[in-house]
């Protein structure tokens, strides 16, 4: 009888819980209590050679009038309709055709770019204009004005990675298309700054210029919105004959100049050189990564499996999952990644494994 009471009760209590908007913690614990990260995201790569010939066709037809930026957005099979490459990271390739320019704007979220392809595109942060040039890495920090174009014969093609996925976690997305100089209401931003600026002031290592305010914008990052490849891989090639690092390789993060710090407050942007033959060590750490392929080729090797990269593909690596990087060739590989570690660092949840 009192089982039979108590059956009738419990029901009652599940019946009033749905009613009342709560959830009844013995029913739901096991989704509470995670032994591990869930790791909805998958390991994923994007071909290049499925990627270009779209946006080609794209920039024939969908003209930038009607799109403002031209983009094909990588979308991770793990995570559903949403567009993300992983829980925390936004990526796209984008392509503008010469003479093309997107509207001045800004956001909440953090973006960058990273140049693949053709000559003549740039980007405008805060009054400087950044030419760009493959291997570039262009940032824009959150809540920068910034606008987009071509001033090139060709086309270019770059990557952006933003880490909408984050910000929007925290209800905070805000876009902003109001661009005012002198109360007067502009499409595009003037130019206030020589072209060079930032490598001008910050590009020679183990100095800081003394006579200029670091802060460019009302928000902490680095006041260095432009990374030259070509400095960083004679930097990356300089340090070939050292051990480096066993999960990594030779690798080098680009920094706030003044501070040694990230060069944004949620992402890591990075750059790495595997050696010809070179193999890493079996590695998990909780930030999940994006990698984009600059030169050569190889592999990333998971537990029971292999994807194969090679020039300009891009590729995913969840947080929380055993990968390792692998160069089989006899060419150097360079890679560029991004990757969510600052966020977690700042909150106390990195964690690292290698063996």
């Amino acid at each position: 009888m009192n089982q039979r009471n108590d059956a009738v009760a419990r029901a009652a209590l599940a019946q009033d819980a749905k009613a009342l908007n709560l959830v009844q913690f013995w029913e739901q614990r096991a989704d509470i209590e995670l032994r591990q990260p869930r790791n909805r995201a998958q390991p994923c790569r994007w071909r290049w050679t499925d990627i270009e010939p779209r946006l080609r066709v794209a920039a024939r037809t969908v003209p930038i009038e009607e799109c403002e930026r031209r983009a094909l957005v990588v979308r991770n099979p793990g995570i559903g309709d949403k567009p993300y490459l992983t829980n925390t990271i936004f990526a796209a390739y984008s392509l503008y055709n010469p003479g093309e320019r997107a509207p001045v704007h800004r956001h909440t979220p953090s973006a960058s770019r990273f140049v693949l392809e053709g000559d003549g595109g740039f980007t405008l942060v805060e009054g400087e204009k950044l030419p760009m040039e493959r291997g570039d890495l262009v940032i824009t920090p959150h809540g920068t004005w910034h606008d987009h174009g071509n001033d090139g014969a060709e086309a270019v093609i770059w990557v952006d990675v933003l880490d909408v996925p984050l910000v929007e976690a925290l209800d905070a997305t805000i876009f902003e298309f109001e661009y005012r100089e002198h109360d007067e209401k502009k499409p595009v931003q003037s130019e206030r700054f020589p072209v060079g600026h930032s490598q001008n002031l910050y590009a020679a290592g183990g100095v800081k210029p003394l006579f200029v305010s670091h802060r460019r914008s009302e928000r902490e990052h680095s006041p260095m919105f432009s990374y030259k490849w070509r400095d960083t891989r004679r930097a990356l090639e300089r340090m070939a004959s050292y051990a480096g690092s066993p999960a990594d390789g030779i690798i080098v993060e680009y920094v706030d100049p003044t501070s040694g710090g990230s060069a944004m407050p949620t992402m890591s942007f990075r750059a790495q050189l595997l050696r010809p033959g070179e193999t890493t060590q079996w590695r998990r750490r909780s930030a999940s990564s994006m990698y984009c392929v600059l030169e050569g080729e190889g592999r990333l090797e998971l537990e029971g499996e292999a994807i194969e990269w090679r020039r300009n593909d891009v590729f995913a690596v969840p947080g929380w999952r055993w990968s390792r990087l692998a160069n089989p060739g006899r060419e150097p590989a360079f890679l560029y990644s991004v990757n969510d570690e600052p966020t977690l660092r700042k909150l106390g949840l990195f964690r690292e494994e290698v063996k």
